[in-house]
Parts: structure tokens; sequence; C-alpha cells
């Protein structure tokens, strides 16, 4: 497990399926978390996909949770590629809770998967994909120092339009660069607790 400030990340397991199921099903959510909000899941479809996330060795998914009181609040992901020798994160997330919605968890979150991607794992760079309507993604990953590096075309259809997809990225010397300052607003006075516990980045 991993923890980051209020949150805890650990391994999704085959009993938190059933919130998976609820969550996976609510329309607004999956509007947002995947310009898919008509992909509908039954709980013989999550048992499939929770057999193939096990056996993925590429792929980390996490349940996120509050630690005092061990409440599941989302989930995370970060999948290790490698595109022309370049070792990459591509990382996701989204908050299952809605009334958390807009009170800084996702950015928490965000921060939590670069510390993953370049102080555990040694990833070159990281990215994430986001649609053209989810202002409030693209507001938290700007905000953790992800660039917008590209648009895919009317890549999602939604609630009767065509909207585009957006590519952001972040290299790992722009994700030193503004460290400090990122645990900092993201931990408050735990920060300094935080960076000597995981301090293999020189320069923090």
């Amino acid at each position: 497990m991993f923890e980051f400030g209020k949150l805890r990340f650990r391994p999704i397991e085959r009993e938190d399926l059933k919130l998976l199921h609820e969550w996976e099903n609510d329309f607004e959510l999956i509007m947002y978390s995947r310009s898919k909000p008509m992909n509908f899941v039954n709980t013989a479809q999550l048992e499939k996909q929770y057999d193939e996330w096990v056996k993925d060795e590429k792929e980390l998914r996490f349940m996120v949770e509050l630690i005092d009181s061990e409440d599941p609040i989302g989930i995370a992901r970060l999948r290790r590629e490698e595109w022309g020798n370049v070792k990459t994160a591509d990382v996701g997330t989204y908050i299952g809770k809605k009334e958390l919605w807009g009170k800084g968890f996702g950015r928490q979150i965000i921060v939590a998967l670069l510390e993953m991607s370049f102080n555990q794992l040694n990833m070159e760079r990281s990215e994430a994909w986001s649609v053209e309507y989810n202002h409030r993604a693209h507001k938290a990953l700007e905000a953790c120092g992800f660039k917008r590096g590209g648009v895919v075309r009317q890549a999602a259809f939604v609630n009767g339009r065509k909207w585009d997809g957006y590519h952001f990225d972040i290299l790992r010397e722009e994700y030193l660069n503004t460290r400090r300052g990122l645990l900092k607003q993201t931990l408050g006075d735990k920060a300094e607790e935080y960076a000597e516990k995981h301090c293999t980045i020189k320069g923090y």
C-alpha cells in the first residue's frame, strides 16, 4: 500500500466490486471519467475485468481510501509502457464519491501517481488523457505540471455532439523542478515528514 497525505492507495480486491458496480454504472461519473456514459457493466462483466487486472503485470490499479476512516472514495491506475525505449506511465483516476468533487482530492491523487511514477518506478515521463468538456480534470492536471501536448479531434460522441480528446504529459525533469511546491500544496505541513520518508530524489 502507498500512503500520501490523507489518502491510502491499496490494491482493488474482489470484495470491492460491489462498490465498483455502483460507480461504473453512474451515468455522470463515467461521462466525465471515460466519456462513455452508456457503457453500463453488470457484475459478471466486472468480475471478468477483475480477473484480467490480476494477470496484467504492466498496470497497477488502486482503490483510493481515506486513511482515518478507511472509506473508499475513488480509484486510480498507473500503466507502465515503453515507447521508443522511453519509460512512460499512463495515469488516470476518478472520484467515485461525487460529493467530494471539487475538494482537491483529484489533484492530491495525481501528485501521488506522479510520486509513484518518478520516485518509485523510475519512469521518464507520465501522460494522461481527458475529454474536451472535462474542465475540472484539465485544471487539476495542469496544476500538477502537466502540459497539453495534443488533440485528437472528434474522439468522443456524448450528449448529441462530438468532442475532442486532449493529451497531457509531463517529463521527469519537469516534475522534479516543481516537486517541492507540489508536495507543500497537496500535503501542507506534512510535506516535510513525507519527504523524509521518500527522499530518494535529490533536491526536494
